[in-house]
């Protein structure tokens, strides 16, 4: 039965893409994308096979996505591995984190992406969120301000992570209106203790505006496009590469400094 259902499911490859923290130029989380073999989509894939079959499939996905976090040493590097969940799979994290402890992946080098697929009562996301937190792994919410992921969302489920959709970012250094709407949404998550991730960014001025905004941790095209089965070289801008330095190394003080020029004397 179970080669059976094997046969049923389509191919494909695992893409990551960084999520980037400018605030200490490094990467927050990897993002693991499923794709065909020939670039299908995610939803094209499932288009492909028997319903009945989805959260089989989904279970495939996750266990290949740990797998290459675990052989690309993700956690070491200081970095997460970020999965996205459909319904099924967010309801049950038994089987994420029986994986992880078989591949030595610590809960806590996880977050799971609950993306707008997951269609429930905020409730039932808030005891979600609850489980998986109870169990060290973070949580996200994928597209804040696009479809059903909303205010009224927030209110009841307060996630680790909050992931503003990319519709929101898009040329939001030229739209006031937009800079607000993010703005806010920046302002109620550093009130309730929640990290804010932009995604889809693509371009520097949009990067700088996200940044006036205090917001730190972004993703898109703009940083690095996903890769298949590696980890991506990440562009980040040098004018905050020097700022991140700064923010890492302490100043050093005159007291120091002349201690520092008879150092070097003797």
């Amino acid at each position: 039965m179970l080669v059976s259902r094997v046969k049923r499911f389509p191919e494909f490859q695992v893409f990551l893409q960084p999520i980037v923290d400018l605030k200490r130029t490094s990467v927050f989380a990897y993002e693991a994308l499923c794709r065909g073999l020939g670039g299908e989509s995610y939803p094209e894939l499932l288009a492909r096979i028997d319903p009945k079959l989805t959260s089989a499939f989904d279970e495939r996905i996750m266990i290949k996505e740990l797998q290459l976090a675990a052989a690309l040493r993700l956690e070491s590097m200081g970095a997460k591995i970020s999965l996205n969940m459909g319904p099924a799979a967010g309801l049950d994290r038994g089987h994420v984190l029986q994986e992880a402890k078989r591949l030595g992946i610590k809960p806590s080098s996880i977050m799971i992406e609950l993306t707008e697929g997951v269609r429930m009562d905020p409730l039932k996301l808030a005891r979600i969120i609850a489980d998986h937190r109870s169990a060290g792994v973070v949580v996200a919410l994928d597209d804040f301000g696009g479809g059903y992921a909303g205010l009224n969302v927030l209110a009841t489920c307060v996630p680790d992570v909050l992931k503003v959709d990319g519709e929101l970012i898009r040329n939001i250094h030229s739209s006031p209106l937009k800079k607000t709407i993010v703005g806010a949404f920046a302002d109620v998550c550093r009130r309730l203790n929640v990290e804010i991730i932009a995604e889809g960014v693509e371009t520097l001025a949009e990067v700088d505006a996200l940044h006036g905004l205090g917001i730190y941790l972004m993703q898109g095209y703009f940083f690095a496009r996903p890769q298949a089965g590696q980890i991506p070289a990440v562009n980040f801008p040098r004018k905050y590469r020097s700022t991140a330095l700064a923010n890492e190394w302490p100043r050093i003080s005159k007291s120091d400094r002349e201690w520092l020029r008879r150092a070097i004397r003797q």
